[in-house]
């Protein structure tokens, strides 16, 4: 099996919707079992954990972009400063998520809800690191630097060179 950046981030968006729609019908029956809890409260809190599973899923498509990116710079000193300011940036857009949780009314966002929902990504990437051996080598798709064209001309180029040694 090949694991590259994109598989892998996929498989982990597949992870962190499987969580969610666990969570969320784990609370819908918890609103249900506890009558001190308004019913209409599990709405809420599923609300709370699909903004998390998207947050989630941006996040992660953002960290492959980054990953991405990084690959193609040269030096090691502009890697380092990408990947700190895509970790910046993603750790501002949590906590824009849970501002917004905060400050929305309690009966279109619960909070708790967003916060466990916010909890998936580590849920998932912890259940597919089960998955991936150790020492399994993560390939990260380079972009090809040859162009097809000049590759031809070179190769046709070289074949006219040698029939000329001849």
């Amino acid at each position: 099996m090949e694991f590259t950046i994109d598989a892998v981030a996929n498989r982990i968006i597949l992870i962190i919707i499987c969580l969610s729609v666990l969570v969320a019908v784990g609370g819908v029956v918890f609103f249900q079992m506890h009558s001190s809890f308004a019913p209409a409260g599990a709405i809420p809190f599923m609300v709370g954990v699909a903004m998390a599973m998207v947050m989630n899923i941006i996040k992660i498509l953002w960290l492959k972009k980054a990953i991405n990116i990084v690959t193609n710079i040269q030096s090691t000193k502009p890697a380092q400063v990408q990947l700190q300011l895509h970790y910046f940036l993603r750790l501002v857009f949590t906590g824009l998520v849970l501002l917004a949780a905060i400050l929305a009314p309690d009966n279109i966002v619960n909070f708790f809800g967003t916060v466990i929902g916010i909890f998936t990504l580590t849920a998932a990437m912890h259940i597919l690191r089960l998955f991936i051996p150790s020492d399994a080598p993560m390939l990260v798709n380079m972009p090809s630097k040859i162009d097809p064209v000049q590759e031809a001309i070179d190769k046709m180029e070289a074949a006219i060179a040698e029939k000329e040694d001849e």
